[in-house]
């Protein structure tokens, strides 16, 4: 039966090989890094640093109206520890531009945190009564304020990319994508948001990523942070997907060996209804993985 990767000197060397392979095979001159203030981002970066040195990362925090002050905190902690200075953009005012926050009024632009966190903690509960605002997110289904919920957040992310693509384009960089395998195979993200150029941690769960930033040295307060995409305050990934990551690792790794679902559930000792859960995601997520489709025509050939 398959196992976790044991996180050694040679995964993170492999890891750190494909970093620069990749950087000096698209004859780039460095990489640019979202740094959230998650652990995926730090462990990005500390293996980044490995791999093409410090001096050649760009490392770079965008906040907006509804960032939580705990983010950018931990961004800069993040950047300390890479030794590298952060640059911080703020993406408040395009977002305003664009109408994104009439979509959403969570509180408004002067409101304190609390407010804020109450209001989203509300609208959550109010669409996840069936719990099943997950698998409607990544479904596309929902009414017409669900899909004004979907806009806000996701133009966010969108966003993102574009103010990460800018900086990778003034000075020749590739973008990283820090992008796990747990994430990837639920369909944890947002299309076209905050995506990059290589994704060196596509073949670890989150399980082995938290392995790989304690190998890397990852400081506490980064390591104990719940993970959060940081775009709507106080959803926390495990939250949203209402599952813990350790959970759905399991579960994931289990489907891997094609094992049967209540033989999933005996073994890991849980609700068989929770394995229908993270398999249902899955099959959702192979679909839109491959978006866009692309049309190979049958005739002229």
């Amino acid at each position: 039966m398959k196992k976790f990767k044991s996180i050694k000197k040679e995964v993170v060397q492999e890891i750190v090989d494909f970093i620069a392979q990749y950087t000096d095979k698209l004859e780039k001159e460095g990489a640019v890094i979202g740094i959230s203030g998650g652990i995926d981002s730090a462990v990005v970066a500390a293996v980044a640093r490995e791999a093409i040195g410090k001096n050649k990362l760009t490392l770079v925090h965008i906040s907006e109206r509804d960032t939580l002050k705990e983010g950018a905190i931990s961004a800069q902690i993040i950047a300390d520890f890479i030794g590298a200075p952060l640059k911080k953009k703020n993406i408040t005012a395009p977002l305003i531009g664009l109408g994104i926050y009439s979509l959403e009024p969570i509180g408004g632009f002067f409101a304190p945190e609390n407010v804020k966190l109450s209001y989203v903690k509300k609208r959550f509960n109010e669409i996840n009564k069936d719990k099943q605002a997950y698998l409607n997110h990544i479904s596309g289904k929902g009414n017409k304020q669900y899909r004004k919920d979907t806009a806000y957040y996701e133009a966010k992310a969108r966003f993102i990319t574009v103010v990460l693509y800018m900086y990778a384009n003034l000075e020749n960089k590739i973008v990283i994508d820090t992008s796990n395998k747990t994430e990837l195979s639920i369909g944890h993200y947002i299309r076209y948001g905050e995506i990059g150029d290589i994704m060196p941690l596509a073949d670890l769960y989150k399980t082995e990523v938290i392995e790989l930033a304690k190998y890397m040295g990852v400081p506490e307060q980064i390591l104990n942070k719940p993970p959060s995409p940081d775009i709507i305050p106080g959803i926390t990934d495990e939250l949203a997907i209402g599952l813990p990551y350790e959970k759905i690792d399991q579960i994931l790794l289990c489907l891997e060996d094609k094992l049967h679902e209540k033989e999933i559930a005996k073994k890991l000792k849980i609700d068989e209804r929770e394995v229908q859960y993270i398999k249902k995601l899955c099959e959702s997520a192979k679909f839109y993985a491959d978006i866009p489709v692309k049309l190979k025509l049958k005739y002229g050939k």
